[in-house]
């Protein structure tokens, strides 16, 4: 009771200092936004090395993988907000409406306050520190809340912030549900939550206790079509890269490959040697190839598993004892063929090295089935022909579209990224986030010079007759 209550002071202590720190007025500063978004990029490339290393215990990832799907990313993004700040954020002029007149009409964009950021387990430094980023460059104070199953990245960048920031502006509360829970009790200005749907649910619910805008970044089942006319090779490669990236645990990842039957043997055939490829051995495999983050997410892949068809590079009917390995809580890359939709494995979002494969014929059958669908984070095509992918863009509504690879539509800071319907709301990356974390308000002013009388009252004919006439 006493450390529940310890917990729980310390959140409302870190949230009052944030929230002093913000009526300081420092982080209205444009320069000292760039001063700090500097110390920022600064501190990733000063700790680069330890930030691989926590991502290596945590999810057993490579230093490749690290620097290409997180590391760089966070520069990126760090440098773009330093770049642009000064144009975002300037006053926005607009012609003034005739009712405005004359007068000066404006769009400036002011901080929210104090934001939360709560971040997930998969990519726990690039999805923490980015929305952190933008948070910073648009004039707030934050609070972090990273995820407990990371536990080596969420020390870390407990480390960081304390580094980089002034006392109040950045603070990390670390811990698990309990404290999520307490954090969700607090008044904040804006929250920023990456996660599962559930989950975005239970935060969504809490936020409108305050009518706290939110951004929400879920995910869902991302759907690959795979047409005749594709260059097979090459989209097996690139399905792969976008299913084996961080094993699987990826939100825009590809969940399921529909593919042309003429060319579903070939399509399947050049998946298999990918996979044998991509992992040479098995120390290969057990030092670079990322692990299930927990048993109970292992068990629950491992169940998806049962009374599957199950093809891997090794064998066209293997079992799943075959590639579940407990002792590194390892899934090796296993294709499910054309299993049912009422099967769990497609009933629910994978996030692991498994990828189902169902055939088509008629690509209007599987558009027309999918109508009553959730729409997905992200929509995968591969095709050469113009016409297929524009009509599968046309009937599925995703978060982001990816045409002839995978992944890749997500990581520039010149485009926005974010989902729709139960895949999220809101986005981020670049100018987006910026405008995201800020409040985009409007401000006329008016000239003491002119004024028209018949706004006024008393009204007669007259007054609606001229207001017809000029504003009509």
């Amino acid at each position: 009771m006493d450390m529940a209550r310890t917990k729980q002071e310390e959140i409302r202590e870190a949230v009052t200092r944030s929230r002093e720190f913000f009526f300081t007025g420092k982080t209205r500063d444009l320069s000292y936004r760039k001063r700090t978004l500097a110390a920022f990029e600064k501190s990733v490339r000063a700790h680069e090395r330890d930030i691989l290393d926590a991502l290596h215990a945590d999810l057993n990832k490579s230093d490749t993988e690290s620097f290409m799907t997180e590391i760089s990313l966070v520069l990126d993004e760090i440098k773009f907000m330093r770049r642009h700040l000064s144009c975002m954020a300037a006053p926005h002029y607009k012609i003034p409406a005739l009712s405005q007149m004359p007068g000066v009409l404006s769009v400036t964009y002011e901080p929210f306050g104090v934001a939360l950021v709560m971040s997930p387990w998969n990519y726990p430094f690039q999805l923490t520190m980015c929305p952190l980023a933008a948070a910073i460059a648009a004039g707030n104070t934050v609070v972090i809340k990273p995820s407990a199953y990371s536990p080596a990245t969420s020390r870390l960048i407990r480390q960081m912030c304390k580094e980089i920031f002034e006392d109040g502006y950045v603070s990390v509360i670390e811990g698990g549900r309990k404290e999520n829970s307490a954090l969700l009790d607090e008044k904040f200005d804006f929250i920023f939550f990456t996660g599962s749907p559930n989950v975005g649910k239970v935060v969504m619910r809490a936020a409108a206790e305050h009518l706290t805008p939110v951004v929400l970044e879920l995910g869902g089942k991302s759907p690959c079509f795979v047409d005749k006319t594709a260059d097979i090779e090459k989209t097996a490669k690139r399905i792969l890269f976008g299913k084996l990236t961080n094993g699987g645990q990826t939100c825009v990842g590809v969940d399921f490959v529909y593919v042309h039957r003429d060319v579903k043997d070939q399509l399947i055939e050049a998946l298999r040697r990918g996979i044998d490829s991509a992992l040479p051995t098995e120390e290969y495999r057990r030092n670079s190839f990322a692990k299930v983050i927990h048993p109970k997410h292992f068990k629950r892949l491992s169940g998806l598993l049962e009374g599957q068809r199950l093809i891997t590079s090794k064998s066209l009917d293997a079992k799943p004892a075959d590639v579940t390995l407990e002792d590194t809580q390892q899934i090796i890359p296993v294709l499910v063929d054309d299993p049912e939709w009422d099967s769990p494995v497609m009933q629910e979002e994978i996030f692991g090295p498994i990828l189902p494969i169902k055939e088509f014929t008629d690509i209007e059958d599987v558009l027309t089935d999918y109508q009553d669908r959730d729409k997905p984070l992200a929509l995968y095509i591969f095709t050469r022909k113009k016409r297929f992918a524009q009509r599968v863009v046309e009937a599925i509504s995703s978060g982001g579209v990816c045409i002839n690879d995978t992944l890749l539509h997500m990581s520039s800071t010149k485009a926005p990224f974010g989902g729709v319907g139960n895949s999220g709301m809101g986005n981020y990356h670049g100018a987006s986030g910026f405008k995201t974390l800020s409040h985009e308000r409007t401000v006329l002013h008016k000239s003491w010079c002119f004024d028209i009388p018949v706004r006024h009252h008393p009204y007669d004919s007259k007054s609606f007759s001229f207001l017809k006439k000029i504003l009509g």
